[in-house]
């Protein structure tokens, strides 16, 4: 006896020899699914993104779909890639469903019973529970390739419940918040910024604005709009409704662009009034951070909450923060305009408080904690830095420590703009020479000195300046910043204060070629240091003495000095110091014509600034190696010089690139 069933009929019930009873529902002839919106127009860049979308694609899996979470802030494309890369790849699949979620909560149910329906289930075989539905999605989607582009979802962690099963299938969803714990589970997170610059110009392009017509304009026009598309969108449909031209948009914007952006920014507003009243606090309060890019200990100083990291992660979850390569967390450009300029001085004065203090621990970690410092910081408890995670702050911190300091003394801060230039700001220079933003701050600083009628500090600050001044060759200014710092030290009688200006000004001299007195100056600081007994800053004198020996033609001298300071140094580990009298005990014994011995101690030199990772030591050390050397080895140490000199933009680059052509 056969039980088979052939022909066409509708629905057939057939029972089986054993007992059991099949159904079997008619299938529906249907055309394949398309239900992506149309491709944006003008679409540019995002190749990276698009390029793990296709890694999704193409990637090998077993027994489950690939799944993909592209976020970003409101405006930023996030929905214009998800369209243009379903346009793309649609030919790769049998069907390719497509829900907007309008950034509401949408249950798994309706999600599933719309996604049956879009694959041809009428509306009686739709089951009625959330488990039946996604089951039965599970079993159509089974051995096909269906494409699901779910936009504006809300949260992207219950879609793996919905995920099918077949290894051909590929889930996409755009959200406003981050799911990067998400990849535990498979999924290929995707974050979106701004456009780069040259590819938001190319937006413009695209849309018919003629750029290279006027290419600053466009320049500021893109950068005032934050490089997000929306906002760009928004600024173009401006130009051609009012006929304004390059010139025009970017002066709107500069003058009114709050008012031009409303829209762009309403995205802002929705996503701030789902935080919480302490992480809406924390991001309002952002507003009042006066530099770029902030860490999450400043910003529990700046807002007083020791939760603050808490807060931040979760503005970086929603996208109203992005993080750099640093670990710190910066506001993108709409999200600042969102914000606008928030004036809060007890915030500001908190946030100074904790520069102030932060930044002496890395001065004292980076340099010599006794070195002569007008202001003397009482700093409590135990330094949390080393030498080389001070350094690598102060570099960190560097464009937030000049905002801080003209915070500060926008508001007539005088003593923390004072000991902010002295010690956090000198100790970075002597790391990393920044020389425009540190003469500029300097001559704040010395204001700020003025004005409290601190005349030690304005000494201090004047010959720090002389001393930048100098190393940029802009002598005759450096030696009247400096003769002005000795007098002042003169006219108060404060001895180290005197010392120092005095070891100042003989640097000075001796960069003028006036040896003689260079030896005079340092000779009279070395006395005074020796009167209040201070043996280092003694030997100090002494290495410089010694250099100006070895331009008189006097190295023999100069050996005996740089010995007698290189004890000193080597007592102390004082590692900075010892490298430095190495390269000039090299110097001397190469105006003796004692090549080897040269080498010997400038290699010494040379491998000590590495260690201490001193690349401007580290730069001279070099220079100073190559003329002991010959052919390919010279050539080497003389372009290692150059990289370090061109990376400071240092003037002695042009001195080493003329003996490389030369």
């Amino acid at each position: 006896m056969r039980n088979e069933f052939s022909g066409s009929a509708g629905n057939v019930v057939q029972g089986g020899i054993a007992g059991d009873v099949h159904f079997h529902a008619a299938e529906v002839r249907r055309e394949a699914a398309r239900e992506v919106p149309p491709a944006p127009v003008g679409f540019v860049d995002r190749e990276g993104p698009r390029a793990v979308l296709d890694a999704v694609l193409a990637e090998e899996r077993h027994g489950r779909a690939g799944f993909a979470v592209i976020s970003g802030a409101g405006g930023v494309g996030t929905s214009a890639l998800m369209k243009m890369w379903a346009h793309d790849v649609a030919d790769e699949f049998d069907d390719v469903l497509w829900i907007d979620f309008g950034g509401r909560p949408r249950s798994l149910d309706d999600v599933a019973a719309r996604c049956l329906r879009s694959l041809g289930a009428a509306d009686e075989h739709v089951p009625a529970s959330a488990a039946d539905r996604i089951a039965q999605l599970r079993s159509r989607t089974s051995g096909r390739r269906v494409l699901f582009g779910f936009d504006h979802v809300t949260d992207a962690e219950p879609l793996l419940e919905l995920l099918p099963a077949a290894p051909g299938c590929v889930v996409v969803c755009t959200a406003a918040t981050d799911a990067p714990e998400l990849a535990i589970d498979g999924a290929r997170p995707i974050r979106l910024s701004a456009l780069e610059p040259a590819h938001a110009l190319d937006y413009l392009r695209e849309r018919g604005i003629a750029v290279d017509d006027d290419p600053a304009s466009a320049a500021q026009v893109v950068e005032l709009c934050g490089r997000v598309p929306r906002a760009l969108r928004l600024i173009v449909g401006q130009m051609l409704k009012r006929r304004w031209n390059l010139a025009r948009t970017a002066r709107e914007l500069r003058e009114h662009r709050r008012d031009h952006l409303r829209d762009a920014l309403t995205a802002y507003d929705v996503t701030v009034a789902d935080l919480t009243d302490a992480q809406a606090r924390c991001y309002r309060t952002l507003g009042a951070f006066p530099g770029t890019a902030f860490s999450a200990d400043a910003i529990a100083a700046l807002t007083g909450d020791p939760e603050a990291d808490d807060h931040l992660a979760e503005l970086h979850r929603v996208c109203l923060v992005e993080e750099n390569d640093q670990g710190q967390y910066l506001l993108p450009a709409l999200a600042a305009e969102h914000l606008g300029t928030v004036t809060d001085d007890e915030a500001l004065r908190r946030l100074v408080a904790w520069y102030r203090r932060t930044g002496g621990f890395a001065d004292r970690a980076v340099m010599d904690p006794h070195r002569f410092r007008a202001v003397e910081d009482r700093l409590e408890g135990e330094n949390p830095f080393t030498r080389t995670t001070g350094r690598e702050w102060l570099e960190r911190e560097r464009l937030n420590l000049l905002a801080v300091i003209r915070a500060a003394a926008a508001r007539d801060w005088d003593p923390d703009v004072v000991v902010l230039c002295e010690s956090p700001l000198w100790a970075l220079h002597n790391q990393h020479k920044n020389y425009a933003d540190t003469l500029s701050a300097l001559v704040i600083g010395v204001e700020s000195a003025q004005r409290l009628g601190d005349e030690l500090a304005e000494a201090r600050l004047r010959s720090l300046r002389g001393q930048l001044l100098t190393e940029l060759g802009r002598l005759d200014e450096a030696a009247a910043e400096c003769e002005a710092a000795v007098g002042l030290a003169e006219r108060i009688g404060h001895r180290r204060g005197l010392a120092s200006a005095v070891e100042f000004l003989g640097k000075v001299r001796y960069a003028q070629g006036e040896f003689g007195e260079s030896i005079a100056l340092h000779a009279r600081s070395e006395e005074i240091n020796r009167e209040l007994g201070k043996p280092r800053g003694e030997a100090i004198q002494q290495h410089r003495m010694a250099m100006a020996h070895i331009a008189l033609g006097e190295p023999e001298r100069a050996l005996e000095l740089l010995r007698k300071a290189l004890s000193c140094f080597e007592e102390r580990d004082d590692t900075r110091l010892v490298q430095r009298v190495r390269s000039e005990m090299g110097r001397a014994h190469q105006a003796l014509g004692e090549h080897a011995e040269a080498v010997t101690a400038l290699r010494e030199s040379v491998s000590i600034a590495r260690r201490r990772e001193a690349s401007f030591d580290l730069a001279g050390a070099l220079e100073l190696l190559a003329d002991s050397l010959t052919g390919a080895e010279r050539e080497q140490a003389l372009r290692e010089a150059l990289a370090i000199y061109d990376q400071a933009h240092s003037p002695r680059a042009e001195r080493v690139r003329s003996r490389l052509t030369g």
